[in-house]
């Protein structure tokens, strides 16, 4: 879930950090290795934080740090922090990573479990690779290694450019719902909360928001359905 103006410097960062690692000494595969990503999105943090106002928060890192630990993957360093923007957008970075908006904070107010059920599914992007699969299927990464040494400043921009589409299809966004839903059971929390938040989102989308990454995300009143319909039947 990334805002357009979020989303672009994302991508800008994801693309220079990713020149990092492919010249990078010993980097020979367009293919990248689980080290390789976690070093991917901490340049990526880095630019991130360089470029917006981030903090820390208890709450949010204790519930983050709780829903990461019972995930596929509980073992990358997973760094929670909130981010000054307005929209209720979370989005995560490959290798652990993981950015809640203030607007988000607001829209969740005391319910943990809504928030345990955002954090899992932002953590689902990050154990499924959902970002470096998106690469790799675009070729961004072998490209890279193929013009990044001898290429020229338009080439460079090109690649950049490409990235600007990038996006989860929608098969990753259900498949982050329900294991986010599920890591944040496996947490202690109400997996019907991610449900909730689903649910305001679908109504924002009806009352006509504005909201950009409202109008290029897959249906929310959809994907709270499927999700409600399986928590039920995983009760029954």
């Amino acid at each position: 879930m990334v805002n357009r103006r979020t989303g672009r410097s994302l991508r800008l960062a994801l693309v220079w950090a990713a020149v990092g690692v492919v010249l990078a000494p010993g980097c020979s595969s367009a293919r990248m290795s689980r080290s390789d990503e976690i070093r991917l999105g901490q340049e990526a943090a880095a630019r991130i934080e360089r470029q917006y106002r981030t903090r820390t928060d208890t709450r949010v890192s204790r519930i983050g740090q709780a829903v990461a630990a019972r995930s596929r993957v509980p073992d990358l360093p997973y760094r929670f922090r909130v981010i000054e923007q307005s929209q209720p957008n979370a989005f995560a970075l490959p290798g652990g990573p993981v950015y809640v908006p203030e607007g988000l904070l607001r829209m969740v107010g005391n319910d943990d479990d809504q928030l345990a059920g955002v954090l899992g599914h932002e953590v689902a992007h990050i154990t499924q690779r959902h970002a470096v699969r998106q690469l790799e299927r675009q070729n961004i990464l072998g490209l890279a290694i193929g013009i990044l040494t001898e290429g020229t400043t338009q080439q460079i921009a090109q690649i950049v450019a490409s990235l600007e589409t990038l996006s989860y299809s929608r098969d990753q966004e259900r498949d982050a719902d329900t294991r986010g839903a599920r890591y944040a059971r496996a947490a202690g929390f109400d997996p019907m909360g991610l449900v909730r938040f689903l649910d305001r989102l679908a109504q924002m989308e009806r009352g006509g928001s504005s909201l950009p990454f409202l109008r290029s995300h897959p249906g929310s009143a959809a994907r709270a359905d499927r999700l409600r319909d399986q928590l039920r039947q995983a009760r029954g």
